[in-house]
């Protein structure tokens, strides 16, 4: 009897994603992402970096991150049933100082967001049990993304400052998966797992999206590249 013939692997009906993989976003219904980091362990903060031509940022609203100056305030509370990030308004100090006290809540109560309203950020999950799940997630609207200004978006988490004083790295985040989701209807597109070893690193850029001027697509590409010095260090010695 003849060796039993497979077509088809596992993989091929996996919506699975390994680093070197190029997704393109083509179809073109496709127009709101949303990309979620989900692990256990430390404290993780996830940003994102706007990069121009030269692959650097060129300004401070450039970095999407948990201190960014410009606001995303929703129309309804994080907390909220039927909660939707990507229905509410731009947000500044200047403006919001009329009906919050205190700075720091009106920060907690809204999001960062890029200039452009192309990217919101993700609110902060101070989960950090070794045992419990965390995630947190960003969104990433393609039609309103400036591409005369921006061609790479990277996607980065970091070991929270307090965390990294405890001696915590990223080798504490343990199972860190990424996946990519439709933010209309919330279909999954792809998903992909980080490796959970890196020693002495506390900040890693886990992906990247490219645009490609000639055939005006978005591609993400999983990357798996670590730092030491946190977001600190990507935001004064790799993307300035």
């Amino acid at each position: 009897m003849g060796k039993e013939k497979k077509l088809f692997s596992e993989d091929d009906f996996e919506k699975r994603l390994h680093v070197g993989d190029e997704l393109v976003f083509d179809k073109p219904n496709l127009k709101k992402l949303r990309i979620e980091l989900e692990w256990s362990g430390t404290d993780l903060d996830i940003c994102a970096f706007m990069l121009g031509k030269d692959g650097m940022i060129h300004e401070r609203a450039d970095l999407v991150y948990f201190g960014s100056d410009l606001r995303w305030k929703t129309e309804k509370k994080f907390t909220d049933k039927d909660f939707n990030p990507l229905k509410g308004s731009f947000s500044q100090w200047e403006t919001a100082s009329k009906h919050y006290k205190n700075e720091g809540k009106w920060m907690e109560d809204t999001l960062p967001i890029s200039c452009d309203g192309a990217v919101i950020g993700s609110w902060d999950d101070k989960t950090n049990e070794a045992d419990e799940d965390c995630g947190e997630k960003m969104h990433v609207l393609l039609e309103e993304v400036d591409t005369r200004k921006y061609y790479k978006i990277v996607f980065a988490a970091a070991v929270d400052k307090a965390h990294i004083a405890k001696g915590e790295t990223f080798a504490d985040a343990h199972d860190p998966v990424v996946t990519i989701y439709n933010a209309e209807d919330d279909s999954e597109i792809a998903e992909y797992r980080l490796a959970s070893d890196f020693p002495g690193k506390d900040v890693v850029c886990f992906g990247r999206m490219e645009y490609n001027s000639k055939n005006k697509l978005w591609t993400f590409i999983p990357m798996d590249e670590s730092y030491n010095g946190g977001m600190q260090y990507l935001a004064r010695e790799v993307y300035d």
